[in-house]
């Protein structure tokens, strides 16, 4: 209470539970690739699960940490070690899954566990979730395309890939080209 007996609102000292849907999809997710892995390849490796599990128990803790890039690195040195397959639609789902890792990852480390998540925010990075994966569709669908017509040393299908490559860096380095101004 304060001394003109109004009560003063109590700070907030449990995490929001939008902190809570972030750590557990840091977790879930990768666990979600190993699965979609092993059913791609209808056989499994047991001590990548394991190591998966405790890389991304670790990476919910402490999401800033770049233990991440070796939660990618073991599912894709699994699923290059076992699944044959490479234009297998399954790749999709690894894909999706990787995704929601590195998104989820990422947004957890724009806020204390504390602060409860905007519907602003929420829009923001499920935006940017949605960009890498309807990048990584695409990049699945040529790959399947190119596989299926055999193109060997296509002059169109190069021409077509630089300039998708053009074009991507030109949108990505759009933001960039602002100068600086201090606030």
């Amino acid at each position: 209470m304060t001394s003109d007996g109004n009560e003063q609102p109590a700070l907030r000292h449990q995490p929001d539970s939008s902190a809570f849907v972030l750590r557990s999809l840091i977790v879930l997710s990768p666990l979600a690739a190993v699965g979609i892995t092993w059913l791609a390849a209808d056989r499994s490796l047991p001590g990548v699960a394991v190591l998966v599990v405790l890389l991304a128990g670790v990476c919910a803790t402490r999401p800033g940490s770049h233990l991440g890039v070796l939660v990618v690195a073991a599912i894709a040195i699994q699923w290059l070690a076992i699944v044959h397959n490479h234009t297998t639609p399954w790749s999709i789902g690894a894909a999706a899954a990787l995704t929601i890792f590195h998104a989820a990852q990422a947004a957890a480390t724009v806020a204390p566990t504390t602060a409860a998540w905007t519907p602003a925010m929420w829009r923001r990075w499920s935006r940017r979730a949605a960009a890498l994966f309807i990048a990584s569709a695409a990049t699945w669908i040529i790959v399947a395309l190119t596989n299926a017509h055999q193109p060997a040393a296509s002059t169109v299908l190069l021409t077509a890939s630089l300039l998708v490559l053009a074009s991507g860096a030109v949108w990505a380095g759009q933001g960039n080209t602002r100068p600086h101004t201090p606030e």
